[in-house]
């Protein structure tokens, strides 16, 4: 029986030891990969557009690895914005941005909106700063609620945009 149980325990060692290898193998490639997207939103310098003497940006805050529920949220606001808003994109008055806050030149985003998970963030920017910025949390709430969502995030939306 004895070396029954010497090879089991062996058995049992290989697999955990393979398990480890494997969960930090993914720690490090999530670590490393970056999405095109998230590398070029982050790189785009703010910019005054010359129409308006301000602006509206729709931060999407993410991760590398994201669930279903985030990726609804990103898309029903981004829907929201591009269709609803698309004169305002077009005209520089709002500019939609998706940042991985995972990546080191973006972490400063969580402290300067305190996120704490994947958020949409509306910040009002006037001569190149930051007046006031409003992180939307009932998105998390409202994402069962397409319509809800939607509407929560036009009505947020028109509203600072009326600050302008």
């Amino acid at each position: 029986m004895k070396p029954r149980k010497a090879i089991t325990g062996l058995l049992l060692a290989f697999v955990a030891v393979s398990f480890g290898y494997l969960a930090l193998r993914s720690v490090r490639a999530t670590r490393e990969w970056r999405t095109p997207d998230a590398v070029e939103a982050a790189a785009r310098p703010p910019e005054s557009s010359p129409q308006t003497a301000g602006k509206i940006v729709a931060y999407y805050f993410h991760v590398t690895v994201r669930c279903t529920t985030c990726r609804a949220i990103e898309a029903y606001s981004k829907q929201v914005i591009h269709q609803r808003f698309a004169k305002e994109l077009s005209d520089g008055r709002i500019e939609w941005r998706l940042v991985n806050v995972q990546l080191p030149e973006n972490r400063h985003f969580i402290q300067d909106y305190q996120l704490f998970t994947k958020s949409l963030v509306l910040a009002l920017m006037k001569d190149g700063l930051q007046q006031e910025y409003k992180v939307l949390n009932e998105t998390w709430e409202l994402v069962g609620d397409k319509a809800a969502l939607e509407q929560y995030v036009e009505k947020e939306v028109r509203g600072y945009l009326r600050k302008l």
